[in-house]
């Protein structure tokens, strides 16, 4: 009975040692431990009722012994029954052996699942390890593809700047020549040739590529205008399409 307790214990201890997140099912290894267990208490059992089956065979032998032969001296019992001890504690010592041996099997069967345990908690603890250095991997991947996206972000923005940059300048470089007015001509573009006088009337005459008009005040020639001709002292003025005032003196 003190082999099945420690038996008892020593599956309770082991079975509280064994981690819950270890690769064997926790329902699995009970059922393997008390079906173990039940066979070493059914062994226990079948030892002791075969030791009293001979212990109870060994006194029916005796009994049997002085019923047949009643005349036997007394001092002939004592040996029997020295006999009888003798027989008896060879059959306890091949129990117990047995018993030990049974332990032993025991001991050993818990020793291996002890280990098997041990085993598989090293295999999880390296399993959540190198879980562990995956997850940090990824987050220093992201912390990169982070930084990389910041990075792109800012060219981005700058390549923005510097094409609105360029845009305004390219503005501001076209503004002053369409704002820019042309020079006014001093000069009209036909030659002033002669004053006439026809009809009691003055003239200019103008020669322009080959061809030769007349013009009296007040009429243009190629935006030009007669605004005064003064035939005593040869004089004549012009006013030219921006305003500009333009005065020749010719020969009478």
């Amino acid at each position: 009975m003190k082999s099945e307790r420690e038996a008892d214990r020593s599956v309770l201890s082991d079975e509280e040692a064994i981690p819950k997140n270890a690769g064997v099912k926790p329902a699995a290894r009970r059922v393997a431990y008390k079906t173990l267990l039940a066979a070493v208490v059914i062994g226990i059992l079948a030892l002791g009722m075969l030791w009293l089956f001979v212990i109870g065979q060994q006194e029916g032998q005796t009994d049997e012994t002085l019923a047949a032969d009643p005349d036997r001296k007394v001092f002939e019992t004592p040996m029997a029954n020295g006999l009888q001890i003798s027989r008896v504690e060879d059959q306890i010592e091949k129990i117990d052996r047995g018993v030990a041996s049974i332990s032993d099997r025991l001991d050993q069967g818990f020793e291996a699942q002890r280990n098997q345990s041990a085993e598989v908690q090293n295999r999880l603890s390296e399993i959540s390890g190198n879980i562990q250095a995956v997850e940090a991997k990824i987050a220093d991947q992201r912390e990169t593809d982070q930084a990389l996206g910041r990075q792109i972000d800012a060219a981005i923005s700058r390549w923005d700047s510097f094409i609105k940059m360029s845009r305004a300048s390219k503005s501001v470089e076209r503004k002053p020549a369409d704002g820019r007015k042309p020079r006014p001509v001093k000069a009209p573009p036909f030659q002033l040739d002669a004053i006439d006088l026809w009809d009691d009337r003055s003239y200019l005459a103008i020669s322009q590529g080959g061809r030769v008009a007349f013009l009296k005040t007040g009429e243009q020639q190629s935006g030009w205008t007669v605004t005064r001709i003064d035939r005593l002292n040869g004089a004549v003025e012009l006013r030219g399409p921006a305003g500009q005032s333009h005065t020749a003196t010719l020969p009478r």
